[in-house]
């Protein structure tokens, strides 16, 4: 039988292991930012830009470190979400990266982006899983302005807060982006463009000749070649509208992490230019035609369509010889992390096709592990936009 100062012992083991058992949940639970964080995001950026519905945040104040602030400061300034160091590394690794690397707030007017076909108001539905090949794993579809991964949750059909994706991420190499090689062609539009972009709820819609995809929430890196082979490069963020914030360098390395906040709500868009230290956060208002849904998440390196010069409406695209995306990951509203080198048949992995839909000009290399692993893409240009012009 145990004596008093036996049973005092076990009680006061059992109090501490109950109390340490509770401060590990308050302290979990605290560390946790909840829906008044998320919800900042949207109510601090009360700093309207030079463009309509675009909207950024304050500056911080000198000496304002993220890597030490808390989630109420972070959503005050607009930096992304602090990740769980434990839970996904990954992500903390490269969110840690881009933090200490967030020196310099732009703070200059935004650029619209130009007309080159973004913010079209196409309304047309796609049964793209009656187009796509491959009955398990990825299925293959080829489109005539866009490469890249897609992955989809299309019995989706409204705005779920747990299961709709909600946060996507990851590092850009800006391209050495030029007219196509030789050039054969001849100067055929006014500019030549590539587009490499992160987003949520692009669309492919089916327009004739062929599938095109039109970017919904997204952030990225837009390069702009003009006749004379001059190329200009920016960051972007876009939405219902759109805008350049700064511009960039061939070979810089360049991060964004694109936030979905609901259907009706505003998207908030974080640019970073590892390189050169810049970086700007801003919200973007909806796309009035298209109601958010988070049933797609997508990684692409596109050429804008649907006001071109070609015969179905795009652009025509520089040359970028290539272009890798690393560390790219999405998340759906309940903290369930997603890879583009996903194996599921919800996935789709799209190939770029010149007008005439007679030859692929870019390519990605999905891999799901070893050499590309699950966090990376990597695309090339190749056909005719990599040799010579495609003659429409």
């Amino acid at each position: 039988m145990k004596n008093s100062r036996t049973i005092k012992r076990d009680m006061l083991c059992a109090l501490s292991v109950l109390c340490l058992a509770l401060a590990t949940t308050v302290s979990a639970f605290a560390t946790e930012p909840g829906d008044a964080v998320k919800n900042l995001y949207l109510s601090a950026a009360n700093k309207p830009t030079n463009i309509a519905g675009i909207h950024t945040f304050a500056e911080p104040p000198q000496g304002f470190n993220p890597l030490t602030a808390s989630d109420v400061e972070l959503a005050t300034y607009g930096f992304p979400l602090r990740p769980d160091k434990q839970i996904d590394p990954d992500h903390y690794a490269l969110w840690e990266r881009a933090m200490r690397a967030a020196k310099i707030r732009w703070t200059g007017d935004l650029k619209p982006l130009p007309t080159l076909g973004h913010g079209m108001m196409l309304s047309a539905s796609s049964p793209i899983t009656q187009a796509a090949t491959a009955s398990t794993g990825p299925k293959r579809l080829s489109t005539i302005n866009g490469s890249g991964v897609f992955l989809t949750n299309y019995g989706l059909k409204k705005w779920s807060p747990t299961a709709s994706f909600n946060d996507i991420w990851t590092v850009i190499s800006v391209p050495n982006a030029q007219l196509p090689f030789s050039n054969g062609a001849g100067c055929t539009a006014p500019s030549f463009v590539s587009v490499s972009m992160a987003g949520i709820d692009a669309r492919i819609l089916f327009l004739q000749p062929g599938w095109v995809v039109i970017p919904e929430l997204s952030g990225g890196v837009e390069s702009i070649v003009d006749c004379s082979g001059n190329a200009a490069y920016y960051a972007f963020a876009e939405w219902g509208t759109g805008a350049f914030p700064f511009q960039l360098n061939p070979g810089d390395v360049f991060y964004t992490e694109v936030h979905a906040s609901g259907p009706s709500l505003p998207g908030w868009v974080f640019l970073e230019d590892l390189t050169t230290l810049a970086y700007g956060t801003y919200t973007v208002d909806p796309d009035p035609s298209v109601p958010l849904v988070g049933n797609s998440a997508q990684w692409v390196v596109e050429r804008p369509c649907c006001n071109g010069p070609g015969p179905d409406g795009t652009w025509p695209l520089a040359d970028n010889i290539s272009v890798s995306f690393d560390g790219a990951t999405v998340q759906n509203g309940a903290g369930r992390l997603f890879y583009p080198g996903s194996q599921s048949a919800s996935t789709y992995v799209l190939t770029m096709m010149d007008d005439g839909s007679t030859q692929n000009i870019e390519l990605v290399n999905q891999g799901s592990g070893g050499f590309q692993g699950q966090h990376s893409l990597f695309f090339e240009t190749t056909g005719c936009a990599y040799t010579g012009g495609c003659i429409p």
